[in-house]
């Protein structure tokens, strides 16, 4: 079950913008709802959809993170290992675009992006391992605070949301019937 709804929250996160930088000009591109102009060396925020075509064809790249922007949540997220509410604000699309710029780093031939592609990763799964270890803090003690929750990423929280809705069946505390 829950890989139908993280196959649907992938979708979902699908229709949400993201900054990217123009590198093309495109007269204009009708949405439906708005009409976009893609001038080159702008900054445009676009559907993530319209994105993996645009980027695909060389008109527009998004913004990877930088070595020191995921070292700097690393050193954050370690700062109160133990403590589940200490979970640190991260960008909602922080795991889509780390796995962007480790596949763009991949495909490079410098030694120095291999070494780089090593070391995000390392530094990645690192907060990860955190992340995950106060959600599931967080779903047991059967946590409900919206701050605490609004600091978690979309696939953070169906993970926290299934973990806390399945240790609140296996306590008894409710039937199963709930949707919360």
């Amino acid at each position: 079950m829950i890989n139908v709804r993280y196959r649907a929250l992938k979708r979902l996160m699908r229709t949400r913008k993201k900054k990217v930088e123009v590198l093309d000009d495109i007269l204009s591109i009708d949405l439906g709802l708005e009409e976009v102009r893609l001038t080159k060396g702008n900054q445009q925020e676009l559907p993530i959809w319209l994105i993996d075509i645009l980027e695909s064809e060389g008109y527009v790249t998004q913004n990877t993170v930088s070595r020191e922007e995921i070292s700097k949540y690393l050193y954050q997220e370690k700062q109160n290992l133990t403590v589940p509410a200490s979970l640190v604000q991260i960008p909602w699309d922080f795991y889509n675009r780390t796995r962007n710029t480790l596949v763009k780093l991949s495909s490079s031939i410098d030694p120095r992006d291999i070494e780089n592609v090593k070391r995000i990763s390392y530094m990645v799964n690192e907060i990860t391992r955190i992340r995950l270890r106060k959600i599931v803090q967080l779903a047991s003690l059967n946590i409900s605070d919206q701050n605490l929750i609004n600091r978690m990423t979309p696939e953070e929280n169906l993970v926290f949301q299934d973990l806390r809705r399945s240790l609140s069946i296996l306590t008894g505390e409710n039937d199963g019937n709930s949707t919360n």
